[in-house]
């Protein structure tokens, strides 16, 4: 009986352990599937400034921290509900409603770049391009503005000046 017992919290611990692991792979699972490419924040200044267009400038944070400040131009795609949730198809309708506006198309445009702005261009970034990716945008669109909004807002007085 004792031997049993043995066996079966063995199997058990095993069992534990190949689930924390495949918790901790899925977690990491989208950003390795899904990896960013980042413009920086002297980049996107330079784009604005010229008023050449090149991206199109999405805020994924929540929708109040957008309606608090934001880079001049952008449009919000608030993923919060996505992203903290687990209510992706909130996230994929905000990005739709913000490319609507932007492109006049909710999927978009072929030839678009996208900037996507989050706090600090990790999570809410990767959950808006993951789920860019499922409604079909190419993944050589979509830019993250590396180090988000923080190093944006620390840049100094030229990026504070571009802020709404």
């Amino acid at each position: 009986m004792k031997n049993k017992s043995l066996k079966l919290m063995s199997v058990l611990l095993i069992l534990s352990l190949l689930l924390v692991a495949c918790g901790q792979k899925a977690e990491q699972g989208n950003a390795e599937a899904n990896p960013m490419q980042y413009v920086a924040k002297e980049d996107l200044k330079t784009s604005i400034e010229s008023d050449a267009g090149e991206y199109i400038i999405l805020d994924v944070r929540k929708v109040e921290d957008f309606n608090t400040s934001h880079i001049v131009g952008s449009i919000s795609g608030d993923v919060d509900a996505a992203n903290k949730g687990g209510d992706d198809a909130k996230g994929t309708e905000n990005l739709k409603v913000a490319l609507k506006e932007a492109t006049g198309n909710e999927l978009g445009n072929s030839d678009s770049k996208y900037a996507l702005v989050c706090y600090s261009g990790k999570s809410y970034a990767q959950k808006a391009t993951d789920l860019m990716l499922e409604m079909g945008i190419s993944a050589d669109q979509i830019y993250t503005l590396e180090g988000g909004m923080k190093a944006w807002e620390e840049g100094g007085d030229d990026y504070k000046g571009l802020l709404e």
